[in-house]
């Protein structure tokens, strides 16, 4: 045997610098999730306040176009 073939893997393969730059991509993918999920919570909540708004619209639409019909309906 070689001595290559018997020496410590760890001799070898200098594996630490590769560790830490997949802990590195890691860390950065996780908080590059987490902005998004930031961002995706902020336009859902934007998106709700439209839909509460012109819900309230719509009820006041529907409200005039009530009482409109029924100035109509009344004789003159």
């Amino acid at each position: 045997m070689s001595e290559n073939e018997t020496e410590d893997i760890s001799q070898r393969y200098d594996t630490k610098p590769t560790l830490e730059v997949i802990l590195e991509e890691v860390r950065a993918t996780r908080a590059e999730q987490r902005d998004f999920r930031e961002y995706v919570e902020v336009r859902l909540d934007r998106i709700e306040s439209m839909t509460n708004q012109t819900r309230a619209e719509m009820l006041t639409l529907r409200a005039d176009f009530k009482e409109f019909r029924a100035h109509f309906k009344e004789p003159v």
